[in-house]
C-alpha cells in the first residue's frame, strides 16, 4: 500500500512538473525580447507559408495589399520596398524626429498605430508586421485572429538587418527592391572598411547619459569596428546594451567617446550631451575629453535597426578618420536624410 502511494505521489509530481514547464514554455513564447521569434517564410512563389515560433501557421495566398506595420523598423524597411498605397497603417514612431529617419514620408491618410489591438483589427489588414519587443498581449491576440503575422526578432548585426529586409521582401513580393537596398548598404560598408583598414584604430566608447554602453555582439559594436575603431567596452560589459557606471566608463580611458544627440535636445535648446560630459569634473583626465574627441551623433543614425543604420557607421567613421571620403546615401525613399557627418 505504501509503495502504491509512493508511486502515485511520484507520478503526480512528474505530471505537475510537466504542466509547469509547459506553461513556462508557452509564457516564454510571448515574452518581450526573449530569444529568436522570427517568422519562417517558406515558398518561392505565392502562396507562401508563414510559421510563427508558437507553431501557428498561415497561408499567404497572394502579395498583401492591406499591410499594417506596427514597428518603426518595418516602417523604415517598407518605405524603400512598397508603394505607400499598400499600407493601412504604420507605427506612430514614424513621425517622431528623435527616432525616425523618415519623418514626413508617410501621408497623413495612412493611419498611425500604437499597438492597440482593437484599432488594428478595425483596419482589416491582410498582413501585420510585429517584433520580438512588441506587446506580447497584442501579438497573442493577432495570432489568434487569423490574420497573417510576420514577426522579426534579430537586430544585432547588419546581417540581421539584411535578413529582415529579405523577409519583408519575401512576403510583399519586392525582392528586386530589397536586393538593390542591400547591395547599396554593402557597397557603402565596403567603401569605409577599405579606407580605414590600414589606419590606427582609436579606442572608442559609446556612452549614453543615462549610464548605458554596449558590449560585443551588437550593432553598435559592429558599427565601431566597421568604422575603424575598437569598442573598449567589448569584454568589459556583457554582449548588447548594458548599464555602465561612471567609474567603469572613466577607467576604460577611451580615445573617442560617441554619444546620442537626440533631436529634442537640439529643438529645445538644451546643451549637447557631448558638452555636458566634457564639463564633468570626474572625466577631465579621460583622453577623449583632453583631446576634445567627444561627439554627439544624431540618435536616429545610431539607434536605427533598418537600412538607415549605415548613416551611423558613416558618421562614426568620419569622426574617427576625418580624411576618408563618405558617399552620401541614396536610399530612394529617405525624405529625412541629412549628411551623415552632421554631428556635434
Amino acid at each position: 500500500m505504501n509503495n502504491f502511494k509512493l508511486i502515485f505521489f511520484a507520478l503526480f509530481l512528474l505530471l505537475l512538473v510537466i504542466v509547469i514547464q509547459f506553461k513556462k514554455d508557452l509564457f516564454v513564447l510571448f515574452q518581450e525580447g526573449q530569444g529568436n521569434f522570427t517568422t519562417q517564410v517558406t515558398g518561392e512563389q505565392f502562396p507562401k507559408t508563414l510559421t510563427d515560433v508558437t507553431g501557428i501557421t498561415y497561408q499567404l495566398q497572394q502579395p498583401p495589399q492591406q499591410i499594417l506595420s506596427a514597428t518603426l523598423a518595418t516602417d523604415h524597411i517598407l518605405s524603400d520596398l512598397i508603394s505607400p498605397d499598400r499600407l493601412v497603417a504604420v507605427s506612430s514612431y514614424a513621425d517622431y524626429p528623435s527616432l525616425s529617419n523618415i519623418v514626413g514620408f508617410y501621408d497623413d491618410s495612412i493611419s498611425r498605430t500604437q499597438g492597440e489591438i482593437e484599432s488594428m483589427l478595425a483596419l482589416q489588414p491582410d498582413l501585420v508586421f510585429v517584433a520580438s519587443y512588441s506587446n506580447p498581449e497584442t501579438v497573442r491576440y493577432l495570432l489568434r485572429s487569423g490574420i497573417a503575422i510576420v514577426r522579426l526578432s534579430e537586430f544585432k548585426s547588419f546581417n540581421d538587418i539584411f535578413n529582415n529586409i529579405n523577409i519583408v521582401a519575401a512576403v510583399t513580393d519586392t525582392q528586386k527592391q530589397a536586393d538593390k537596398i542591400i547591395k547599396q548598404v554593402k557597397t557603402q560598408i565596403a567603401e569605409i572598411t577599405l579606407q580605414v583598414k590600414d589606419k590606427p584604430k582609436p579606442r572608442v566608447l559609446y556612452y549614453d547619459m543615462n549610464g548605458y554602453s554596449v558590449g560585443g555582439d551588437s550593432l553598435m559594436d559592429e558599427a565601431i569596428t566597421l568604422s575603424g575603431g575598437i569598442n573598449v567596452a567589448d569584454g568589459v560589459l556583457p554582449d548588447g546594451e548594458n548599464k555602465i557606471s561612471e567609474e567603469v566608463a572613466i577607467s576604460l580611458q577611451p580615445d573617442v567617446i560617441v554619444m546620442n544627440q537626440w533631436v529634442f535636445n537640439q529643438n529645445q535648446g538644451e546643451a549637447s550631451p557631448a558638452q555636458i560630459l566634457k564639463d564633468k569634473k570626474a572625466w577631465q583626465n579621460v583622453p577623449a575629453i583632453k583631446n576634445n574627441r567627444v561627439y554627439a551623433v544624431p540618435g536616429t543614425y545610431l539607434r536605427s535597426i533598418s537600412q538607415h543604420r549605415i548613416k551611423g557607421v558613416q558618421a562614426i567613421a568620419k569622426l574617427l578618420h576625418p580624411d576618408i571620403i563618405i558617399t552620401k546615401s541614396v536610399i530612394s525613399q529617405d525624405s529625412a536624410y541629412k549628411e551623415s557627418t552632421n554631428v556635434q
